[in-house]
């Protein structure tokens, strides 16, 4: 069985690095072979990468949407990855990283960007509300388009 997609009215998803949007219906896409998928909710616009852990988040969502260009992202995810792990100490937010560098590492973009989530939510519940609003230099001007 595929990946099964609900999407809302209007909303975008990435398959491949193509952006499609949804119609004024809600709809169900299943994705019956292995694809590189985002849906618009999972998607971080260049704008809200502001902190260390989204910076890398999106550093690897541009891996994803881009495969082509993957490797010339990697000198910057290795320096954002390599920080984070000097800098989060958390047992279980130091296991998310491992997991989330072993599928870069295995190009399983995907996968690494899920292991990252609980560690935004956890820097998120760290660092002051005025910190996310600082607007920062995003790593690239990777192209999602959503």
């Amino acid at each position: 069985m595929g990946l099964k997609l609900k999407l809302k009215p209007f909303e975008k998803f990435i398959v491949n690095g193509v952006v499609i949007e949804n119609g004024r219906h809600r709809n169900t896409v299943t994705v019956a072979n292995h694809a590189q998928v985002m849906t618009g909710r999972s998607i971080l616009q260049p704008q809200d990468a502001v902190t260390p852990v989204k910076r890398t988040y999106y550093t690897i969502q541009a891996m994803l949407l881009d495969p082509q260009h993957a490797a010339e992202q990697l000198p910057l995810y290795a320096t954002f990855i390599t920080q984070l792990r000097l800098a989060i100490r958390d047992p279980e937010m130091t296991h998310h990283l491992a997991d989330a560098d072993r599928h870069v590492r295995e190009g399983d973009f995907y996968k690494a960007l899920a292991a990252l989530r609980p560690v935004i939510a956890y820097e998120d519940m760290l660092l002051p509300p005025s910190m996310a609003a600082v607007p920062v230099e995003p790593p690239s001007e990777a192209a999602v388009g959503a």
